[in-house]
């Protein structure tokens, strides 16, 4: 019986710590797998926002120093500490590192989350960062007969929707004339820009999931 129950015991996988031999290495392995970047994910926030180091350190409280280590990821963080920093980047924990347990209630994008950008005369081009999301929103007005001035190219997918008037979507060499209500996606890798060439205003919205700022 004694031989029994120890066969049983190994077989259940119980230990004083809860984790069975045979998992043990998984157990070991897999949250270690699971977890985000911290010093990534902090740096990311902070470049999007156009922050120093030195600015994240006065609005949270850190040290500089501190901050830069968790950067470079030569120091951990406490929960403590994280907190302080999630607060100042206008997060909880969850959706800092990913988890977006704010989705659970509506997050109202800040003016530090906008941004405009100068893309030529006549055009009104904002950056609108989506917290808890590697993606970015952006809001582009047109004015009649402008364009974007420059092509621009970035990592990711592009996702564009005329939200009023004509515009034509300059890809590579190619010209994609759209209208009020169309959408396309394109891999925004290729240099791209928006032109209006009718009498009228334009609006594009888009998404992205890479960085364009």
């Amino acid at each position: 019986m004694a031989a029994t129950k120890k066969s049983v015991t190994r077989g259940t996988g119980k230990s004083k710590t809860g984790v069975g031999r045979a998992k043990s290495s998984t157990a070991e392995k897999s949250p270690k797998a699971a977890l985000p970047d911290i010093g990534a994910v902090l740096r990311r926030m902070r470049l999007q926002r156009e922050l120093s180091i030195q600015d994240v350190a006065d609005g949270s409280g850190l040290s500089q120093s501190f901050l830069s280590m968790v950067e470079r990821g030569d120091s951990d963080i406490s929960l403590g500490r994280l907190s302080k920093l999630a607060d100042f980047f206008g997060h909880d924990i969850g959706s800092l590192l990913g988890f977006n347990t704010r989705l659970s209630k509506p997050h109202f994008v800040t003016s530090s989350e906008r941004q405009t950008i100068d893309r030529g005369p006549g055009i009104d081009y904002e950056i609108i960062r989506l917290p808890g999301f590697e993606m970015e929103m952006n809001v582009v007005k047109l004015a009649p007969k402008s364009a974007v001035t420059e092509p621009i190219s970035h990592e990711g997918f592009d996702v564009l929707y005329v939200s009023k008037g004509e515009v034509v979507l300059c890809l590579g060499d190619d010209e994609y004339p759209m209208k009020e209500g169309d959408c396309v996606v394109y891999s925004a890798v290729y240099r791209h820009r928006n032109v209006n060439r009718s009498n009228k205003p334009a609006v594009v919205v888009g998404i992205t999931t890479g960085r364009m700022g």
